[in-house]
């Protein structure tokens, strides 16, 4: 799916604030994660690094060799780098989980940035919101993915891992009224 400069601008305001009930798409895939830190730190955290590869993805010229990347979190480039040993706990923490689970490799912070490059097809997902529940300290991570329930998002992956979670499950294909009903629980507990 190729993501025009209007998505990718619409999708930078969703990372920045919870998009309304109308916006949503008939259906959404989510992931569950159970963060280590209170959800409002892990969403902060979430959304910085998210904002950051959006901005870089609507201004940067992704053939050149190198992207400016002096605005990615310090934490985020470290550990998706040769510094690892250098981010925080939290973050090597979640390297770790996520090396165990995917055993597909690490992520260096270029070739991740790559994956917004909006020329290119191999980015699956577009973020939507993340809810959480009050209950049990999960949160549920929604992304757009055209209603397609296999998509590439390795790199959501990781961000979610090494943003501070323990586990990330997902993702799971689901009419946009669960999403709905989650905001209502966000919104009223």
């Amino acid at each position: 799916m190729m993501h025009e400069t209007e998505d990718i601008e619409q999708e930078r305001l969703r990372v920045a604030r919870r998009p309304s009930v109308q916006d949503a798409p008939p259906v959404l895939c989510w992931f569950d994660v159970t963060p280590t830190v209170p959800v409002g730190t892990y969403t902060a955290r979430l959304r910085a690094v998210l904002d950051v590869a959006l901005g870089i993805a609507l201004s940067a010229d992704f053939g050149e060799e190198e992207l400016p990347a002096d605005s990615v979190p310090g934490w985020f480039a470290a550990v998706s780098g040769p510094r690892f040993a250098e981010a925080p706990e939290f973050a090597r923490r979640g390297r770790e989980r996520y090396a165990a689970e995917i055993r597909g490799g690490d992520w260096e912070l270029h070739t991740w940035l790559h994956e917004f490059d909006p020329d290119s097809e191999s980015r699956g997902w577009a973020w939507w919101d993340l809810t959480h529940s009050k209950g049990d300290g999960t949160a549920r991570i929604w992304v757009d993915t055209w209603g397609e329930s296999f998509f590439a998002c390795d790199e959501l992956r990781w961000l979610a891992y090494v943003a501070g979670s323990d586990s990330v499950s997902g993702p799971c294909l689901a009419r946009a009224g669960r999403w709905h009903e989650a905001v209502h629980e966000d919104e009223h507990s």
